[in-house]
C-alpha cells in the first residue's frame, strides 16, 4: 500500500477513490464549442455542409468595391438656380421718371411693392397689368417682362427686380446628421456633395455612412466614401429630392479559441475574416486548432427554410499560409460568426489538471486519515 491508514476503514478509501474516479470519467471537459472531429462528423452525417475555403471562393465572397446612382440619377444636370421656379420670392420696385409717383403708396416717385411670391402657376401678380409670368426667367428677364406690359397702360416707368432669400425648389435631408432639415437647391448645394457639408454628416467612418437619395418614387444608396472617391457619384440635386444619411452597423460574433471572444462591428466593405480575427487579437496560442478556424455563414430565413437546407460552414486551414492569405481576401457578413476550435492536446491538458484535482483530493483524505 502507498499510504498506511489510520482509523479509517481501507473500504471507506477505497469508495472515495472509485467515487472520484467515477466523477473525473463521467465529467464533460470545459470547452467552448466542438473539436474539429465533431465537425467533420457532423458533415459525415450530412448535418451541415463543410466546405474548404477555395481561391474561386474568396473572389466569389466579394462585393463590389463601390456603389453607385442609377443612370437617370448620374445623367441629371444641375437645376440652375439663377432662373425663377414656384415658391421663390422677388421683391418689386417702381420708379416713376421725373419723380412723378405711379401707385397711390409712392413717395418721391418709387414704389416698393415688396416680396412677391412665384405661385404654382409660375406667376406673380403686378398691379393694373396683372398675372406676369416668372417661372423660368431671370430676376432681369422678369424685369423687361413687367416693363412691357406696363408699357400698356403708363410710360415714364423703370423696374426694379430683386430675388429675395426665399427659394421654392428644396430638398429635405434626414438622419445622422448635426444639421437635418429643409435646404434650398442654391449656389454651393447644387451637388449632394455641397448639401451634404451643410448637413454636416458624422464623418468618422464613410465607407460606413450610407447615403439613400429618394426622387419620384425611385430610391438609391451610395456610401459617403463613394461620393468622396468618384466624382460621378456627386450628383445634381432636384427639387423634391429626400436624402436619408444613416449609419451601416452590421456585426459578427468571434467564438472559441480566439484572443477575444466578442461581438465585432463590420468597419468596412469586404471585411474579411482576417479582419476579424485581427479585432479579436488572433487565435490563442494556449488553446486554438489552427486546422479548424470556421466561418459559419447565416443564410437568409428564406433559404434556411427550404427542406435541404443545411448550416453553411467554410473552414480554414491556417497552418497553410496561402489559407491565412484566402483569409484576408473572404468577406464577411453580416450576422456571420467565426468560430475557432480547440486543439486536442488542450484537452489532454484539461483531463490531466482535473486528474491531478483529484489525486490532491485523494492525496488530502489519506493524509487526514493517517
Amino acid at each position: 500500500m502507498l499510504y498506511r491508514l489510520v482509523g479509517i476503514p481501507e473500504r471507506l478509501i477505497m469508495s472515495v477513490a472509485v467515487s472520484l474516479c467515477c466523477v473525473l470519467q463521467g465529467c464533460v471537459v470545459p470547452r467552448s464549442g466542438p473539436l474539429l472531429s465533431e465537425v467533420q462528423a457532423s458533415r459525415d452525417r450530412n448535418d451541415i455542409e463543410l466546405i474548404s475555403v477555395t481561391p474561386a471562393l474568396a473572389l466569389a465572397s466579394r462585393v463590389a468595391g463601390s456603389a453607385s446612382f442609377p443612370a437617370d440619377f448620374l445623367q441629371a444636370q444641375p437645376i440652375d438656380d439663377e432662373k425663377l421656379a414656384p415658391g421663390d420670392g422677388v421683391d418689386i420696385s417702381l420708379w416713376g421718371r421725373d419723380g412723378v409717383g405711379v401707385f397711390a403708396n409712392g413717395t418721391g416717385g418709387m414704389t416698393d411693392m415688396g416680396e412677391m411670391v412665384i405661385d404654382e402657376a409660375g406667376t406673380i401678380y403686378v398691379p393694373q397689368v396683372g398675372r406676369v409670368r416668372a417661372q423660368g426667367l431671370t430676376p432681369a428677364g422678369l424685369r423687361d417682362a413687367i416693363e412691357r406690359r406696363l408699357s400698356r397702360v403708363t410710360v415714364g416707368l423703370d423696374v426694379s427686380v430683386r430675388r429675395t432669400e426665399r427659394r421654392g425648389q428644396t430638398v429635405t435631408i434626414e438622419g445622422d446628421l448635426g444639421k437635418p432639415g429643409v435646404y434650398p437647391i442654391a449656389p454651393g448645394a447644387r451637388r449632394l456633395s455641397g448639401l451634404l457639408s451643410q448637413a454636416a454628416p458624422n464623418p468618422t467612418n464613410p465607407e460606413q455612412l450610407a447615403i439613400t437619395v429618394r426622387r419620384h418614387g425611385e430610391s438609391a444608396s451610395v456610401r459617403l466614401s463613394d461620393v468622396y472617391r468618384n466624382s460621378a457619384e456627386d450628383i445634381a440635386l432636384h427639387a423634391g429630392d429626400s436624402v436619408v444619411v444613416h449609419n451601416v452597423v452590421e456585426n459578427l460574433i468571434v467564438l472559441g479559441a480566439a484572443g477575444a471572444q466578442s461581438t465585432v462591428k463590420l468597419s468596412k466593405r469586404n471585411y474579411t475574416v482576417l479582419d476579424a480575427l485581427g479585432d479579436s487579437r488572433g487565435l490563442s496560442d494556449a488553446l486554438a486548432n489552427p486546422k479548424a478556424v470556421f466561418l459559419l455563414r447565416i443564410r437568409p430565413d428564406a433559404v434556411a427554410a427550404a427542406a435541404d437546407a443545411r448550416p453553411l460552414i467554410y473552414q480554414f486551414d491556417f497552418t497553410k499560409p496561402e489559407q491565412m492569405v484566402l483569409a484576408g481576401k473572404f468577406s464577411v457578413h453580416d450576422g456571420d460568426a467565426i468560430y475557432i476550435s480547440d486543439a486536442p492536446f488542450t484537452q489532454i491538458q484539461k483531463v490531466l489538471s482535473a486528474f491531478s484535482a483529484t489525486l490532491g483530493t485523494a492525496r488530502s483524505v489519506s493524509s487526514m486519515a493517517q
